[in-house]
């Protein structure tokens, strides 16, 4: 089907673009044309679409451009359904804030006063509280290291709350909390954890009462009706192929939002208060919260300056996703970008674009189209092992069904797709593989930034069994 290039008003008329601007103060939201245009030469991921919204005091416009592929093959629109990936994070930590501002729990209560009974965090230094973990300084790491890459149907949805539990007990901190920033999954997961469990409830219940239901964000959730199922856009990897999503059932606050662009244009409208909501003062006290290590740090936000304005930003990645929703409280202006493909090309510098006038660099080539083959169990299964590589680094890969899983315990790993029976590509990144052998004697060579580009390590198989 041919790409669909859409432009929805709603409510305004957009000015002209300005002219390389002295200052952001002076800058404003080019006209829908030249976004469609940059969105055409931006979006490379053969048949996906991108829908960006932007909201103003004086009103809200959509510009659409591609293919939602949705089930009911409806149009692209402000109504289609995205994974958001980590944009979550700042759904979750307004739960935080608002469990604050009721009095419930403090930004500095330490973690240890809402674990489970039999859950507990080794110390080192001081107690994390819930503000380190809001602000990435915790010192847990991005991802449990006790993910099994043979889990069913796979190993984000087949982590359980014992297998975090057991992780959570056997962690030992490298650092004490406040020492170093590093962004963390486990950390905001946790989050969202504790709330719930101090709320008597589950995490997607108390998000649902406290923030989604609040704000009339009804198209925002993790378990989706029927509806809403059919306005999903099915994500897409980097080479236009369908992609493999993996439900965060464990981790839910982290990572585990679909939602559309009116949704996200709602929350924005809360946010900067053209309208009013419940949550006015949860939000007040989130976005007025930094970190003392990290100065563009909020509570679940991260910030921008260009040109002395700030602007608060997240982004969001999944495979077969990319989001991004990015505002300005001086001016009242947000961003909302959402693609169904896992892009090389980040939507952090089209945001920026958008809001202040950042110079948008060149957009980045689509990758060239891979062929794909099918490989024999008995082969896949030939390459399965734990591999040790020249520079120290472990690599396990694993058969699932019939395809392989590369990664390590810590980072879950991602379904590799064959090019050939010995060459094997990320479809989502970059990262690519190429065996030697099979069995005991099986070696495999590493190329992270593809065959083309750099030189390759080489890993020997250790151990026969992940």
């Amino acid at each position: 089907m041919r790409a669909l290039s859409i432009v929805l008003w709603i409510a305004i008329s957009a000015p002209a673009v300005s002219q390389a601007p002295a200052s952001s103060a002076a800058w404003t939201i080019p006209a829908n044309e030249d976004i469609r245009r940059v969105m055409a030469e931006h979006l490379t991921v053969r048949g996906a679409g991108m829908v960006i919204g932007i909201i103003e005091p004086a009103g809200r416009r959509l510009v659409v451009h591609g293919e939602s592929h949705s089930r009911d093959g409806r149009a692209l629109d402000g109504d289609t359904l995205f994974q958001i990936g980590s944009v979550t994070k700042t759904f979750t930590t307004l739960l935080l804030a608002d469990a604050v501002s009721r009095g419930e729990v403090a930004f500095d209560d330490p973690v240890s006063r809402y674990l489970a009974p039999g859950v507990t965090l080794h110390e080192r230094g001081r107690p994390i509280t819930l503000r380190d973990l809001a602000t990435h300084v915790s010192g847990l790491p991005s991802m449990p290291s006790n993910l099994d890459l043979h889990a069913r149907p796979d190993p984000i949805a087949g982590y359980s709350p014992r297998d975090f539990d057991r992780f959570l007990n056997s962690f030992e901190p490298e650092r004490a909390p406040g020492e170093k920033w590093s962004y963390s999954n486990v950390g905001v997961s946790l989050l969202g954890r504790l709330l719930a469990r101090h709320a008597g409830t589950s995490y997607e219940e108390l998000l649902r009462e406290r923030v989604l239901e609040p704000l009339g964000l009804h198209d925002t959730a993790i378990t989706l009706s029927r509806a809403q199922a059919r306005r999903v856009a099915p994500g897409l990897d980097r080479y236009g192929e369908p992609a493999t999503v993996w439900e965060m059932r464990t981790l839910q606050g982290s990572g585990s939002l679909r939602s559309s662009a009116n949704d996200l244009l709602e929350y924005l409208a809360a946010i900067l208060g053209i309208r009013e909501t419940p949550l006015r003062g949860a939000i007040d006290l989130q976005l007025a919260q930094r970190s003392p290590l990290r100065k563009s740090q909020a509570i679940g936000w991260g910030m921008n300056t260009f040109n002395g304005r700030e602007a608060f930003v997240h982004d969001g990645g999944k495979a077969g996703y990319r989001s991004f929703v990015a505002f300005d409280l001086t001016n009242r202006r947000g961003i909302v970008i959402l693609v169904n493909a896992r892009t090389d090309e980040r939507l952090g510098p089209m945001a920026l674009w958008l809001i202040h006038g950042k110079k948008l660099p060149p957009p980045t080539p689509a990758p060239a189209p891979r062929a794909r083959v099918k490989v024999d169990r008995a082969t896949l299964t030939a390459y399965q092992g734990r591999y040790r590589f020249d520079d120290g680094r472990e690599l396990a890969i694993v058969r699932v069904r019939d395809h392989l899983i590369v990664g390590t315990q810590s980072d879950g790993g991602s379904p590799f797709a064959a090019a050939s029976s010995r060459e094997f590509f990320d479809p989502s990144d970059f990262t690519e593989l190429v065996f030697e052998n099979a069995g005991n004697g099986a070696v495999v060579t590493l190329y992270e930034q593809g065959l083309t580009k750099g030189k390759g390590i080489t890993g020997r198989r250790v151990s026969g069994s992940d």
